[in-house]
């Protein structure tokens, strides 16, 4: 009887690792991910939240997206962090190392390659994490992107832009467009009309017609976050237009099923 008992005590503790597919009530936790390599020709940096415990479905999810966003082509256990960090490490070294000997020092720099992949907001019900990439590979600037997807918690299911609806509203809309106003007015610009919001766009893109990002928007303790990408809509020099919707003012466009995830929004962690 006491073997027995063992046995289902060790079963459940295996259960929160990356890949096994039983559940567990244990609470999510992460730890540090980490590889550096930097050289005369090189520099890598890559960083990552890694789960350490917590539901089994939601562990293995996380650690499949953390794998994509590295590159997507590891195929050994999801179990080692250091495993996975040190296979796209060393794949982004070599990339970097053959791609400076090829340009035989006109780089005025050494090339670098950044990745962090961290959790950004975490409830009860949800954890969101972000994808910061930079890299610099010769030429008159580098460049960076951003991006971010929520996880479930109860079954590590991703979540994007089902998690809205009408957003092909007039209504909606002007959301977009209140969000860009105030991420080019934290830039230091003044706005006072649409002529001058619209001058931080590239010509053909209308304020009243907003595009919707191409990567999902995010949820966090404060609203939902919404990302441009640097050249999606705006010239290089405007960076990644980034703001955060109130959920109070999104609500008209939230399916239930978010409603649901954020009715625990108080108990947010960050």
């Amino acid at each position: 009887m006491r073997t027995n008992f063992i046995s289902i005590v060790f079963a459940s503790a295996m259960a929160a690792a990356c890949g096994n597919t039983q559940a567990t009530q244990e609470g999510f936790t992460t730890e540090p991910a980490k590889y550096e390599n930097k050289s005369h020709a090189s520099d890598v940096t890559l960083l990552a939240d890694y789960p350490k415990s917590g539901n089994a479905t939601l562990t293995n999810a996380v650690c499949e997206y953390i794998s994509e966003q590295l590159g997507g082509t590891y195929t050994g256990p999801l179990t080692s962090s250091d495993s996975i960090m040190a296979y796209y490490g060393n794949g982004q070294t070599t990339r970097l190392n053959e791609l400076a000997k090829d340009m035989q020092g006109s780089a005025a720099a050494p090339l670098y390659y950044k990745q962090e992949i961290k959790v950004a907001a975490e409830t009860d019900t949800y954890v969101t994490y972000t994808d910061f990439n930079e890299q610099f590979l010769g030429g008159a600037h580098g460049s960076h992107s951003m991006s971010g997807i929520t996880f479930r918690k109860s079954d590590g299911r991703r979540f994007g832009y089902e998690m809205l609806r009408n957003t092909n509203t007039e209504d909606f809309r002007k959301l977009l467009k209140m969000g860009l106003k105030q991420y080019v007015e934290s830039t230091g610009q003044k706005v006072n009309d649409d002529k001058q919001l619209a001058e931080v766009l590239f010509i053909n893109n209308d304020v009243n017609y907003l595009p919707l990002p191409e990567t999902p928007p995010y949820l966090t303790e404060k609203g939902m976050a919404f990302i441009y990408q640097p050249y999606e809509i705006a010239p290089y020099a405007v960076g990644s237009i980034s703001f955060t919707i109130p959920y109070e003012n999104l609500k008209p466009f939230l399916t239930e099923t978010v409603n649901k995830l954020l009715a625990t929004q108080g108990n947010a962690k960050l």
